[in-house]
């Protein structure tokens, strides 16, 4: 358990999110177009093979032996940060100095800079449900790796005066504590909330959450968690715990993404990918009515988060 809170400078702010055009698609599914902001806004652009050496000592190589981990996310979700992350400690960012490259990298990079946008897409969705709503909201995040995204919304529900009861499932225990000390810096009690370890993944979420009980369901990672063949049962599962008028919210990568030379030579994760055809082709798999999801896909074209509505 951690007792020591971290400042206000280790939140995952909110930013702004634009609606700046929509469209029905072939697919059938309703599709919006965001501008988001984020902290690359002001940074220089990086040039197409612009990256640290992951070779070279230090701890971008550290940070870089990392990617396709959870441990690999804090850094990426407050790029400013002068050190790296810890997995235990009450301080997360104890690790080795970053230095300005690294630091530039991890804020401009295209993957990287994707990673926040889609998370502040989560926020942006949860915060607006969370108005002039009685009673308590119950949330749940899958697959929630560090929680910075549905962490934050929290904190953002809380200021607009509701009431917010987490659970945070993953089969990682060092994600799970890392999501508490991501609750203390953004000034809530992890004791209120629950954080569940589970041993195999997919493993259903009818096991820790009670079906057709949630406000929300965050599932950004879920599809990068299951392979295709289980990804229409793992999103069926999460869509049943989701209570009618709530919100089940999952991320997909999609196919026509603009290339990252600089992530591809250090190996960010890039799979599963669908185009909106295949998107639509999941939901009905999962049992999920097309006309009750809506995709928003952010400027940088990366992912597409889709947003379904339980009647």
């Amino acid at each position: 358990m951690v007792h020591t809170a971290e400042g206000a400078a280790r939140r995952f702010i909110a930013r702004d999110v634009r609606a700046v055009g929509a469209a029905l698609d072939p697919s059938g599914l309703r599709m919006v177009r965001l501008d988001v902001s984020d902290e690359s806004d002001d940074a220089m652009p990086l040039g197409p093979d612009e990256h640290p050496s992951p070779v070279s000592p230090g701890a971008f190589a550290q940070w870089v032996a990392r990617l396709g981990t959870p441990g690999a996310l804090p850094n990426v979700y407050l790029p400013s940060e002068p050190r790296l992350s810890r997995p235990d400690g009450d301080d997360m960012f104890t690790g080795p100095e970053l230095d300005a490259h690294a630091r530039r990298y991890l804020t401009a990079a295209t993957d990287a800079r994707a990673l926040r946008v889609r998370g502040r897409v989560l926020q942006w969705i949860a915060q607006r449900s969370a108005v002039d709503v009685a009673g308590t909201l119950r949330w749940a995040s899958l697959s929630c790796g560090p929680a910075f995204p549905l962490v934050a919304a929290m904190a953002g529900a809380r200021g607009v005066g509701a009431d917010v009861s987490a659970t945070f499932v993953d089969t990682c225990t060092d994600a799970l504590d890392a999501s508490r000390r991501v609750a203390l810096a953004h000034g809530i009690d992890p004791g209120a909330h629950r954080f569940v370890s589970v041993e195999d993944q997919p493993a259903s979420p009818a096991a820790v959450v009670e079906a057709g009980t949630q406000h929300l369901v965050e599932a950004l990672a879920l599809l990068s968690t299951v392979s295709p063949d289980e990804a229409p049962s793992a999103l069926a599962d999460a869509y049943a715990l989701v209570r009618p008028g709530g919100t089940l919210v999952f991320s997909v990568m999609l196919d026509d993404r603009p290339p990252c030379a600089g992530c591809a030579a250090l190996g960010w994760p890039t799979g599963p990918t669908l185009d909106m055809a295949g998107v639509a082709e999941l939901l009905a798999a999962a049992g999920v009515p097309c006309e009750d999801a809506l995709a928003l896909v952010p400027q940088d074209g990366i992912y597409a988060v889709i947003q379904v509505e339980r009647p």
